[in-house]
């Protein structure tokens, strides 16, 4: 059984959330991207580590023209 790994993202450009929300969640490893919370820059993405790599979100965030920073719960 594999293991799921919450993480909180940070967003700089709270427009590009959105977009980063569809992006993560059309990719192999992530279960689950989730935009509700309060805060307009902070984005939740739930993930299979064997399958996807977190340390990826810098790079998914450049491509859509913003910066990212994954948080540490």
């Amino acid at each position: 059984m594999s293991t799921v790994i919450d993480m909180m993202i940070h967003v700089n450009d709270s427009a590009v959330k959105p977009l980063m929300e569809a992006s993560l969640a059309r990719t192999p490893g992530v279960i689950e991207a989730r935009l509700k919370t309060p805060k307009p820059h902070l984005l939740f993405v739930s993930y299979d580590p064997e399958r996807f790599n977190i340390g990826s979100v810098p790079e998914i965030a450049r491509a859509l023209g913003s910066q990212a920073q994954v948080v540490e719960l």
